[in-house]
């Protein structure tokens, strides 16, 4: 594959590639974003034209094109590899046959039993009598046929032995038949398996890029429990990274730089056939993080359209908490007549409802406009009611935004705003809110540099500056990591003391920790680009200064636990001299 690396890299420029996720600014000669792996306001993510590497110092996440896309995408490399084969224009197949290189891995079994069985629900709806009843229930929900097969909707006959024994003969193993959930067993450890979808009508999920990788199985008859029977989690299947629709909408979440979030598959379907293709929805669960990042590559708007009841309200409430939290904006859906978005759109039409995505208004309007319905402002239980519920959606916010809404909280219930300012300056978040747990998670991810790796990155970008280290550090002022590095740079350094323009990682210890030095040296280019050659030379002497503190601080106290073991042996002529050595190094 090493030839098809190399030709993708020679296509594809990394700036080119990470722009398409992230809205990259440019800083000098590199480029600088927010990090996409979590929570900041300041940027730490950095990409380098010239290195064509990409490194997040809030996570220590880092690489080449590859790497970016397993991490951003949550693919293996072979997957990532045909993604950014097919943005180069270049046939993975036609390789393959080529060179003769296989094409499996683990998922592929897993993909292949979902296509499969995908084909068998669709045959069932089109093909047989229960099938055909079905339909007829799809049709008066407002669905057609292009839109069923569009999204590939399907019928679970109600029979225990139909889809696994087919599944088996194609192929596919008993286990990755129970594991993905296709087939179950009434025992553990029972040899018999039978078919877990059973009488239902059958969405398939797909991922990111439009593979099958799971289902929802709705319930036909009123005795069926579950209503909804999801995919078991597995190899290519997590609930909580994958958004139902995300695959067909993606392009119009783009174009139209928006996205209406529902939740269920008929609330997808339905507006999208009536022209609304920005619509995903969850699948089989709350919205969470991973969902949030899904989104947020692809857009910073969402409009929330969440069923009409207490569970909607407060799913709606939900998502607000997560995606204000990675700086997403939120609009709610408030004209809906109390009815979930398929059936508003069956009563009134596509046009209608993408009136109500254009009317749509700011979320804590409308939480703050349907709380005060609920309950009477006039009193005071409902004024703190109100406070309680309203300030805590309000702390992660701006300051800018938090006063706008302060003002409008403080007009509905007729006080003060000072006093709610008063109120939100103490309010502390829970543990378990949203937004706390991302600013958490930001700081516990957060990867300092030590201070011979920052010494090091300034002389990788400033090999002029190198004398300053040869001075007054030698090799043991360096961790084992970095040891043998710092000995090949002194030795280049003192064969080329003159004409030193940049450094040599063509070959030994260089060549062989050339990704991580490069690390180094995008983070003291960045952040040492706008100092001048003087002053630069101060940092670094202030670096070289606490190094040599640090070196003094390990070398008493190694020559203190040597006075210790000797005074315990009794070695009285032993502690003289470590005493005289302590003296001479303090």
């Amino acid at each position: 594959m090493a030839d098809l690396v190399d030709e993708i890299k020679a296509k594809l420029d990394v700036v080119a590639v990470i722009s398409q996720y992230l809205p990259l600014k440019k800083a000098g000669a590199n480029y600088k974003a927010l990090s996409p792996f979590t929570s900041e306001k300041t940027p730490s993510f950095m990409v380098s034209p010239q290195k064509q590497i990409w490194h997040c110092f809030s996570t220590g996440k880092g690489g080449d094109i590859f790497t970016f896309i397993e991490e951003l995408e949550g693919v293996n490399f072979a997957e990532a590899l045909q993604i950014l084969a097919d943005r180069a224009g270049l046939k993975m197949d036609d390789y393959r046959k080529k060179n003769n290189v296989a094409n499996k891995s683990e998922k592929d079994e897993y993909f292949k039993a979902h296509e499969l069985a995908a084909e068998f629900f669709e045959k069932q709806l089109y093909s047989t009598n229960d099938g055909k009843k079905v339909l007829e229930y799809l049709h008066r929900r407002g669905l057609d046929d292009e839109i069923l097969k569009e999204f590939r909707v399907g019928f679970a006959p109600d029979r225990y032995d139909v889809l696994n024994p087919m599944l088996l003969d194609k192929g596919i193993s008993k286990t990755v038949l129970l594991q993905s959930g296709l087939a179950s067993t009434k025992n553990i450890g029972d040899e018999r398996i039978y078919d877990k979808f059973r009488g239902r009508l059958m969405f398939p999920i797909f991922d990111y890029f439009g593979r099958i990788c799971g289902f929802g199985g709705r319930a036909l008859n009123k005795d069926q429990m579950p209503k909804y029977l999801n995919s078991a989690e597995n190899l290519i299947y997590n609930k909580s990274k994958v958004l139902y629709g995300l695959s067909h909408a993606k392009l119009a979440i783009k174009e139209q730089k928006s996205v209406v979030l529902v939740e269920g598959y008929f609330d997808v379907l339905v507006p999208y056939q009536n022209g609304i293709k920005n619509v995903v929805a969850t699948s089989g669960t709350a919205l969470t993080q991973d969902h949030v990042r899904l989104i947020k590559r692809l857009t910073e708007n969402v409009y929330t359209s969440f069923d009409t009841d207490e569970a909607g309200f407060k799913a709606t409430r939900r998502a607000f908490d997560l995606l204000i939290g990675q700086d997403i904006s939120v609009k709610t859906l408030a004209g809906l007549d109390e009815k979930d978005p398929a059936d508003y759109v069956l009563e009134h039409g596509g046009e209608a409802y993408k009136k109500c995505v254009d009317e749509a208004i700011d979320f804590v309007d409308f939480y703050i406009g349907s709380l005060a319905k609920k309950h009477d402002v006039a009193t005071f239980s409902g004024r703190k009611f109100l406070m309680d519920e309203v300030l805590p959606i309000l702390k992660p916010l701006s300051d800018a935004k938090r006063m706008i809404y302060v003002d409008k909280l403080a007009s509905v219930l007729g006080i003060k705003s000072d006093l709610l300012f008063s109120e939100l300056q103490n309010l502390k978040l829970p543990n378990d809110h949203p937004a706390r747990q991302t600013d958490d998670n930001a700081v516990i991810s957060a990867k300092k540099l030590d201070l011979d790796e920052i010494a090091l990155g300034i002389v990788l970008y400033r090999p002029d500056l190198f004398e300053g280290l040869l001075e007054f550090l030698n090799e043991k002022d360096f961790s084992q990591e970095y040891k043998g590095i710092y000995k090949e740079l002194t030795a280049q350094y003192n064969l080329a003391r003159e004409n030193l323009q940049a450094w040599n990682f063509e070959k030994g210890v260089l060549a062989d920790n050339k990704a991580k030095l490069d690390v180094l040296s995008l983070y003291a280019e960045d952040r040492y680009s706008l100092f001048t050659s003087e002053i630069l030379k101060e940092e670094l002497e202030k670096l070289v200064d606490k190094m040599r503190k640090n070196r003094k601080t390990q070398t008493l106290k190694g020559i203190q636990s040597e006075i210790k073991m000797a005074e315990e042996q009794g070695d009285m002529e032993k502690v003289k001299l470590l005493q005289m050595q302590y003296l001479e190094n303090f």
